[in-house]
């Protein structure tokens, strides 16, 4: 206990200490106007605690702005997490799947989502609906891409034994299939939570209505509040690093790091 103890707050320091000083050299650079609209951090600081105290309708201005962001990229990327662990095992399991799916998957893999962006403000228009779309192609291809590499990389041994053994398919799936490949799911999983977080904010600040993260920050250019854009970048920077650890490292814990498959 004490152990484990020590090591949190070991990692703690190491994690904190290059933040510390990156918040050091920025405020450094603000005192010695080096850079024109840099706001200090203690500026921002000042803007996140407006916004977040400001209210509109009873409710706070950040709050309303990370509440919207938060639906959409929970929409999307249960979306991509279903769609793309389903196409990765059918992948992974079934070669002629595999041969038809992987060429279409080499194209469109190099795509930034954003590129889809325009496309699909013609087809479905400003709002929700192309946002959610772009999250979802944000994070379906690198899920289903990760998922299909871990069940091809299981050992067919493995596999032939549980048939012999009389393993029905939700069995195979459930006690060989996911569990062997679940390292390079949760790898996937990984990437996907960035990508479906970046292409959240840029979709926001093309095709948002009033409210999101990536609205907040594009909206603020046309006041030059430099302020209010960097306050809505930590945001943007913190709620990504918490969904992360809670989304991923949550389940990695749970799984391969208590079977004994990696260490964390």
């Amino acid at each position: 206990m004490y152990e484990e103890a020590r090591d949190s707050i070991r990692r703690f320091i190491l994690f904190t200490l290059p933040l510390i000083s990156l918040v050091l050299i920025w405020q450094a650079v603000c005192s010695l106007d080096l850079i024109k609209m840099l706001p200090s951090p203690l500026e921002v600081a000042k803007t996140l605690l407006r916004l977040s105290f400001q209210t509109q309708g009873g409710w706070p201005v950040l709050a309303l702005h990370l509440s919207r962001s938060l639906l959409r990229v929970g929409a999307g990327f249960a979306l991509a997490m279903v769609a793309g662990i389903a196409v990765g095992l059918l992948m992974g399991t079934n070669r002629y799947a595999d041969f038809l799916l992987r060429p279409i998957f080499s194209v469109l893999l190099p795509v930034p989502t954003l590129a889809w962006v325009p496309i699909l403000l013609i087809w479905t228009g400003t709002g929700d609906d192309t946002i959610i779309i772009a999250i979802f192609l944000g994070g379906f291809f690198s899920i289903a891409y990760n998922t299909a590499t871990g069940v091809r990389s299981i050992d067919r041994d493995l596999i032939l034994a549980a048939k012999t053994m009389g393993a029905t398919r939700w069995t195979l799936f459930t006690r060989v299939l996911l569990p062997g490949s679940m390292v390079p799911v949760l790898a996937g999983l990984r990437l996907a939570v960035g990508y479906s977080w970046r292409a959240l904010v840029g979709a926001e600040m093309l095709a948002a209505a009033g409210w999101g993260l990536g609205y907040l920050v594009f909206a603020a250019r046309a006041f030059m509040a430099v302020n209010v854009m960097f306050a809505g970048l930590i945001t943007i920077m913190a709620t990504g690093y918490i969904m992360e650890n809670l989304l991923v490292g949550s389940l990695e814990k749970r799984t391969v790091k208590k079977w004994g498959m990696i260490r964390i």
